[in-house]
This record gives C-alpha cells, structure tokens and sequence, in this order.
C-alpha cells in the first residue's frame, strides 16, 4: 500500500506534468522570448535556488505562485492583483523592483502585464536544485543594451505646422 505522502507526490507531479502539457506553443514562445530573459538577467540574482531575498523564488512556476512574505507573486489571470506586477512598475508602496535599479522598460512590464492576464503559462514546473545566476559577463551584455548606453543620435524634425522643433516631436507622437 502506498503511503499518502507518496500518493500526493504522486499527484502533484501528475498535475504539473498536465500544467505543462496544456501550455499552447506560443504561450511557450512568449515566456521564453520575453518573460525568462528578464526574470534571468533582472530577478535571479536575488530570488533563485540561492539567494530568496523576501522569501521569494522567481526561478520556477510554483515559486511564482507560492510567493514570499508578502504573498503570491503573481495572480494568473489578474495583472492588477499581482505584486509581481506591482513591484516591477513600482505601483505597490514598498515594493520596487528591481532593487536599487533603474525602473525596467515599460516594454517589459507590459509583456509581464500581457502575460499574467494570458494565465502566466510558465513551462519551469521543476524547481532548479542549483542557483542558475547568470555570469556577470551574461549581465553585462543584456545591460549594455538599456537606452541610456545608446549613442545619442540627431533624429531629423518632423514636418508640422507647430513652430517649435519641440512641439513638432510631441505632435507626431500625439
């Protein structure tokens, strides 16, 4: 007979095999092109295997959704109820993430936006034994591509009637 310890992880692995067997390929794509890059280079350098700053693992699905001491990090389905969310676009009172950082991108907080509404398909249904912290030349690399260490450029003024250079950008932006 089998021990009812043994039965639920039984369970529990059935159920996470299923949870990655129902993601759709490009719910897959999404994550791994857009949704891991960032959590690589920006969140595990503080909440992975290794280091659980807040109590907190970004370094797999369960971690996400077990959260830290202030709660689940995300709310599949809800952008707005998630601290996740909250922190990244520094919405939540004393969460900011990432932590004496410049604010991401707000590229990258809507593509974490569009995917905790999509559900936060995630595929990383095993929890790593090992830190997986990327190497600092890894960093570095994503790093250096942040606008403010782009080359400045002259972008040509657009066409408008407003006479200020100015107010033609925000005109052609509006």
């Amino acid at each position: 007979m089998a021990s009812p310890l043994r039965t639920l992880s039984l369970l529990g692995l059935s159920l996470t095999a299923a949870l990655a067997a129902e993601l759709k390929p490009a719910d897959v794509e999404f994550f791994e092109s857009r949704i891991r890059p960032v959590l690589v280079a920006e969140c595990y350098e503080c909440h992975d295997a290794k280091k659980q700053k807040g109590d907190l693992r970004l370094d797999y699905r369960d971690g996400l959704l077990k959260g830290g001491e202030e709660g689940a990090a995300i709310v599949p389905g809800d952008a707005r109820k998630s601290l996740l969310i909250q922190s990244m676009d520094h919405t939540h009172e004393t969460l900011q993430m990432p932590k004496k950082r410049p604010k991401l991108d707000a590229k990258i907080v809507a593509d974490f936006v569009e995917w905790v509404n999509r559900g936060a398909p995630d595929p990383r249904v095993k929890a790593p034994e090992d830190s997986i912290t990327p190497a600092w030349s890894d960093l570095l690399q994503v790093r250096k591509s942040w606008w403010s260490f782009q080359p400045v450029t002259a972008p040509g003024v657009p066409a408008g009637k407003a006479a200020s250079p100015i107010d033609r950008f925000l005109d052609a932006k509006l």
